[in-house]
């Protein structure tokens, strides 16, 4: 039987959620604290406790909620091997205009060292829809080259854009795609 959670702690974590976001947007992470987000969620902190160890666990959750929404709105996962020009081109035109997808933003301004988590957690969360596809098999060695692949994604969409770099590094890219997976072009 499937146990059903409480209609209160729903709303009690979506309330603290909002207004974790809300002050992420106005201070850096290390400054927030949990008496300021019990005080404005209008709870105790024993309440935020109930539901989490620390900011930084309540931070690790949103960040993966943000993340998983922002792939689950992906549709073009079919071309990843069947045209990843045309992927990579979707893919970098969502980064560069769509905030959803930027949900790293939130705190990468004002940490870095936070940068490569989330580079981490997009990676995982895009390489789970690519296994969907059914066309390369689920294992170590693919998770490797998925992970260097989407990793070099991301850290050249994060990088200062230029109209020379988006042609050189997209062929760079999709030659890494064919040639780490040639089975799935045949």
């Amino acid at each position: 039987m499937e146990k059903k959670t409480d209609l209160r702690v729903v709303k009690t974590k979506k309330r603290i959620k909002q207004v974790f976001l809300e002050l992420i947007e106005k201070k850096e992470l290390k400054k927030i604290t949990v008496t300021e987000i019990a005080r404005i969620a209008e709870i105790n902190k024993g309440t935020f406790y109930l539901h989490y160890k620390d900011i930084y666990e309540l931070f690790a959750e949103v960040l993966k909620e943000r993340i998983s929404d922002c792939v689950d709105n992906i549709s073009y996962f079919d071309e990843f091997f069947s045209d990843p020009e045309a992927f990579l081109f979707h893919l970098y035109y969502e980064f560069q205009e769509s905030k959803g997808i930027r949900a790293d933003e939130m705190i990468y301004r004002e940490d870095n060292s936070r940068g490569s988590m989330i580079v981490g957690l997009f990676c995982d969360a895009i390489m789970s829809r690519i296994y969907e596809q059914k066309l390369i098999e689920k294992n170590e060695e693919n998770d490797i080259k998925l992970e260097y692949i989407f990793t070099n994604i991301f850290r050249f969409f994060r990088a200062e854009s230029s109209e020379l770099k988006y042609p050189i590094l997209s062929k760079l890219i999709v030659s890494d795609i064919r040639t780490a997976f040639p089975e799935a072009f045949e």
